[in-house]
C-alpha cells in the first residue's frame, strides 16, 4: 500500500512477534486480538504498533538480503498520523501478510515402496 508516496510492505519475524507480544496481556502474542477488541484507544495503538512492527520485519529483512537497501519502515507513529481509511487498510494488509507468513508449508512425497514390502505383497 501507498503510504506518504512510498509503498509500505510487510513481513512477520520473530522480532516483529517479540515486539507484538510484548503489548499483548501476559506477553501472550494470541492474546492480541484482545487488544484490538478493547476500547478504541488500545484498540488502535495495539493496531499501530503491529502495523510497525511487520513493517520492520520486512525492512530488516530487505536490508539483509541487500546491504545496500535504504530502509523506510512505517512507525508506530507514521500510522498514528493517518486518516481512518488509510489506517484500516493499512491495518488490513499487515493481518494478511501476518497470517499468510504464519501458515506451515511442508512438501512431502508419498513414501515409496520397498522392495520388501512389494515383494510381500505379491507372495
Amino acid at each position: 500500500m501507498i503510504i506518504h508516496g512510498r509503498e509500505v510492505k510487510f513481513r512477520r519475524t520473530v522480532l516483529g512477534n517479540c515486539e507484538i507480544a510484548e503489548i499483548c496481556p501476559d506477553k501472550d502474542i494470541n492474546r492480541f486480538t484482545e487488544l484490538i477488541s478493547g476500547d478504541y484507544a488500545t484498540a488502535q495503538t495495539a493496531a499501530a504498533v503491529f502495523i510497525a512492527a511487520l513493517s520492520k520485519g520486512y525492512e530488516m529483512a530487505q536490508r539483509f538480503e541487500d546491504p545496500s537497501y535504504v530502509m523506510h519502515q512505517c512507525t508506530k507513529e507514521e500510522a498514528m498520523l493517518l486518516d481512518s481509511d488509510e489506517f484500516n487498510a493499512l491495518f488490513s494488509e499487515a493481518l494478511d501478510a501476518f497470517k499468510a507468513d504464519g501458515k506451515t508449508t511442508v512438501e512431502a512425497e508419498a513414501p515409496k515402496k520397498s522392495k520388501k514390502s512389494g515383494a510381500a505383497e505379491s507372495a
